[in-house]
């Protein structure tokens, strides 16, 4: 099985930095080696945030049909729901991590509503609707590094911490000129 790692983590931020410097990052330290840089529901980071960051990265795994909508259990298992919109008979489907439910306190009831929301559907949610969801539960593993974490790793491995235009990011500043 695959886990996520610390070098899963150094990848991403290698990959932020290296978009600040123009420069290509280094190869991961691990096979399959993807990345989102840019994700549209948020601001693009700006370099003076690395300091304050930090980077979960969320591996997936066990995936398997639950038997119903309710057969799966919360700070476990992510959601992957799949059904057939009523008001416009549509396929509709989204998605939600294992820790999404927890941390947010939401039971299976509210789970499932907001993530038949999520997939965009807007008509009332009736029991009977629930009971067609096809659901797809799985469970993940994950590591989290803080910037500072990353700098000293990149020190250590690599001999000089990161840079930005010649100059180190450290503690929300450039060190330097």
């Amino acid at each position: 099985m695959v886990v996520a790692t610390e070098e899963m983590a150094v990848y991403c931020f290698d990959t932020l930095v290296s978009h600040f410097t123009g420069d290509q990052p280094p190869a991961p330290a691990f096979e399959d080696g993807n990345h989102a840089l840019r994700d549209r529901r948020f601001p693009p980071i700006q370099s003076k945030e690395l300091p304050s960051l930090e980077c979960t990265v969320s591996i997936l795994t066990d995936y398997e049909p639950a038997e119903d909508y309710l057969d799966w259990e919360v700070g476990k298992h992510g959601l992957i729901i799949e059904f057939t919109d009523p008001d416009y008979n549509i396929r509709r489907s989204a998605t939600y991590l294992p820790e999404v439910a927890s941390h947010e306190g939401w039971g299976h009831i509210e789970t499932i509503d907001t993530l038949m929301k999520k997939a965009g559907f807007h008509g009332s949610i009736t029991e009977s609707l629930r009971k067609k969801i096809r659901v797809t539960r799985y469970q993940s593993t994950l590591y989290t590094m803080h910037y500072g974490e990353y700098v000293a790793y990149v020190k250590k491995n690599r001999g000089a911490a990161p840079a930005i235009n010649g100059m180190p990011v450290v503690n929300g500043f450039k060190l330097g000129r």
